[in-house]
């Protein structure tokens, strides 16, 4: 799996063939198959694994602020691994998998604002949907001066949209 990230790191999807995978492993490719049928399960089982880093880069947020911050930053700093988190979303991110980044957030907001964790599901979506649209436009290099534009507004917008959340209770 290691030489599966760093391949993906480095080369993207096109160069990432469990035969590379094998080959930067020092193993051999049907040892690499005996573990992933085929490419697309080595990509859903490396989603799984950039989620959980996802989601302990933002466990260590002590604020709600802190989450939308951290979540860009995660994003710029990780940007294959983003963008491999979003084309495998289905699988990974599916309302009938456990999806223990959301239920923490949910439990920040109550635990701020009051209430059950639920109660704050589509505040909770606002925030991510607009900073998955930051996040997206962050993850591929471009000119400064129009990433800051997006970082700052996101982070302006969320922190007001976070103020103002409950108003949006469910």
């Amino acid at each position: 799996m290691q030489a599966a990230q760093r391949l993906w790191r480095t080369r993207g999807e096109h160069g990432l063939t469990l035969r590379a995978v094998a080959r930067e492993a020092r193993s051999t490719t049907p040892t690499v198959y005996r573990r992933f049928r085929n490419k697309q399960a080595l990509l859903n089982a490396m989603a799984v694994r950039f989620r959980a880093q996802l989601n302990e880069h933002l466990f260590a947020s002590k604020t709600l602020e802190e989450i939308c911050s951290r979540y860009l930053s995660f994003a710029e700093e990780h940007p294959h691994e983003y963008q491999l988190l979003w084309h495998a979303w289905t699988d990974i991110f599916h309302p009938d998998q456990p999806r223990p980044g959301r239920a923490w957030v949910l439990t920040q907001f109550a635990n701020r604002f009051g209430g059950k964790p639920e109660d704050y599901a589509r505040p909770f979506y606002a925030i991510f949907l607009l900073g998955h649209g930051a996040a997206t436009l962050l993850s591929v290099p471009g000119d400064e001066i129009a990433r800051d534009e997006v970082r700052r507004n996101f982070l302006a917008i969320s922190q007001t949209f976070i103020r103002e959340t409950p108003v949006f209770r469910n």
